[in-house]
Order: C-alpha cells, then structure tokens, then sequence
C-alpha cells in the first residue's frame, strides 16, 4: 500500500485529516529493527502525523501541535536540515516505539497511536 493509498483509507475510515504535508511514512530499516524519518522542525507548527509501516500492520502515530514543549531538548535536530532525527523502535522486546537516536531522550510515541490497521 502506498503513502498515498493509507492516507485515503484513514480519512474515509477514521475521518482523518492526513494529507502529504502533515504526514511521514517510514518502513522498518534493515538493518536494525527501527522505524527512521527526518521531520523538518517547520512541520511541527501543526499536527504531524507518522505512518509506520510494520510486517503485516501499520501504526497511525498522531502527534499533536505543542505535544512537547521543546523539541530541541525533546530529540535529536539535523542541524543540516533542521529536522527531527527519529529512530523508533520497532522491537517488541526492547524499547517498542521509544526514540532510540543517539541523542535523543527515549521519548515514547505510544500514547500517540490513534490505530493499529491491519492489511
């Protein structure tokens, strides 16, 4: 399913207000079982939202505007692209869906999963 396919599914059948600009679709790495994005800090002015691609399910992740106080102090910035460095994991034994980027704070996204949609 692509970006653009999970988008519309979730608008028609969660009533969501996803489009391309507010949100980010990442596959699990292969080489190690985390989910990997950089999000322009300007995004953040508004609702972000992360689509996260697992084997057999995606997780909605909606964070809403103001969810931290400090991005800066909250995850890693790219410096050369002002943007947020994510590194969630995506193991269920370690961390799952805490930010392990080097640099970052170990925030956890789980109270930020609106669904879990099977395919």
């Amino acid at each position: 399913m692509t970006k653009k396919q999970l988008i519309d599914q979730i608008n028609t059948q969660f009533k969501g207000n996803l489009n391309t600009d507010n949100t980010c679709f990442a596959s699990i790495n292969k080489s190690k079982r985390v989910w990997w994005a950089n999000i322009p800090v300007s995004k953040f002015a508004d609702e972000v939202h992360l689509l996260l691609a697992d084997t057999d399910h995606f997780l909605w992740i909606s964070l809403p505007k103001g969810f931290v106080r400090d991005l800066a102090s909250t995850f890693r910035i790219r410096e050369d692209k002002n943007a947020v460095d994510l590194e969630i994991s995506a193991d269920k034994n370690t961390r799952y869906l805490a930010d392990v980027k080097s640099g970052g704070t170990g925030f956890d996204f789980r109270r930020y999963v609106k669904e879990e949609i099977r395919y």
